[in-house]
């Protein structure tokens, strides 16, 4: 079953690279892989905590599970030994992800760019109620396939006025994939 963005890939016919499709297509139960986190501030880095979100942390491994639930999934993340957790699901209706981590919950919007599929948080709610644009979290996070044929990431989440919340990237191997061309 097609994850969020397998669906938004779809519905928009987007132009993604191979390792993308088969990923958001059928994405694997683990995904095992590299990551470094930075954080911002203090403030910053107690606001990304609160929300579940790793401390800064260099090269470490880095896994992705993915479960199926309902009509979305579950991703887990776990870096070294830090977890986040979120339910991704499809909206329809608005052709967006919803992307739900405790009670804050992102729709994302998705469009490509010179190879790699970017990622912007459009709308944000905080226990159902919408937050206004001056509080609603800036994302830069885009992936891409490596030359290796993996799904690198570069994840990025800032406030206004309160600057980098957190920001990881790495890749992914995706050896079950046959990713040959």
């Amino acid at each position: 079953m097609r994850d969020a963005f397998g669906e938004i890939i779809a519905v928009h016919r987007l132009q993604v690279p191979p390792a993308l499709m088969r990923f958001h297509t059928a994405p694997p139960a683990r995904s095992l892989g590299v990551v470094r986190v930075e954080g911002g501030n203090r403030w910053a880095r107690l606001l990304a905590g609160l929300a579940g979100f790793p401390p800064p942390m260099a090269q470490t491994r880095f896994r992705l599970d993915v479960a199926q639930q309902g009509t979305g999934h579950v991703w887990r993340r776990c870096f070294g030994r830090h977890q986040t957790r979120s339910h991704l699901r499809f909206d329809p209706r608005r052709g967006r992800a919803v992307e739900r981590f405790g009670p804050v919950e992102l729709e994302l919007s998705a469009s490509v760019q010179q190879g790699a599929l970017l990622v912007t948080v459009e709308r944000a709610r905080l226990f159902g109620l919408p937050l206004p644009r001056a509080l609603c979290p800036v994302s830069a996070a885009m992936e891409f396939e490596t030359p290796q044929g993996h799904l690198g990431f570069d994840i990025s989440a800032s406030l206004p006025r309160i600057g980098l919340l957190v920001r990881y990237s790495g890749h992914i191997a995706l050896p079950e994939l046959n990713l040959k061309r």
